[in-house]
């Protein structure tokens, strides 16, 4: 080991796709772009510059279709909110590598309740701070996802470090 590592931040989206009884009907793997606002966000908490920590975690998804920009600040059609009510953090053994660590964000969209169809196309992880700000911190584009009501949506987040 020569004491220097080539660190980044980036981040995965896998989007399940599950029937009602839970069995597996498609999975995606999708890498997205960590937005400048998401950067800025990882930044001033380590500098300790923020006027709250975050409360609440959450996975938003959208029909936007315009491909993602560092400068996003919102998905181009939101549609849907899946809250993660205990987003975890994992160091992973990569034996004589530079460590990894992981956050993963989980959220599940249930069924829709009638019997539309709903495209999605776009997503992010959204962050709260404090009482009401709300911070894209990543988002994605990928191929149409029809949601209906014979599915329940589930989505896992990793973000690398």
């Amino acid at each position: 080991m020569n004491g220097k590592e080539k660190q980044g931040m980036n981040g995965v989206l896998t989007l399940e796709l599950l029937n009602l009884d839970g069995s597996l009907m498609e999975r995606r793997r999708v890498p997205n772009l960590i937005t400048t606002a998401g950067k800025r966000l990882v930044a001033e908490l380590l500098m300790g510059r923020v006027n709250g920590l975050p409360v609440n975690w959450s996975i938003v998804v959208g029909t936007g279709t315009a491909a993602p920009s560092t400068d996003d600040i919102a998905l181009k059609g939101p549609a849907a909110e899946a809250v993660d009510p205990a987003p975890k953090v994992e160091v992973i053994d990569q034996g004589d590598n530079p460590s990894l660590v992981r956050a993963l964000v989980t959220a599940t969209l249930p069924a829709l309740t009638d019997a539309t169809v709903q495209p999605l196309t776009e997503a992010g992880i959204q962050v709260t701070l404090g009482e009401n700000t709300k911070i894209l911190f990543n988002r994605v584009r990928f191929e149409e996802v029809n949601r209906g009501s014979n599915m329940v949506m589930k989505m896992t987040w990793e973000i690398s470090f």
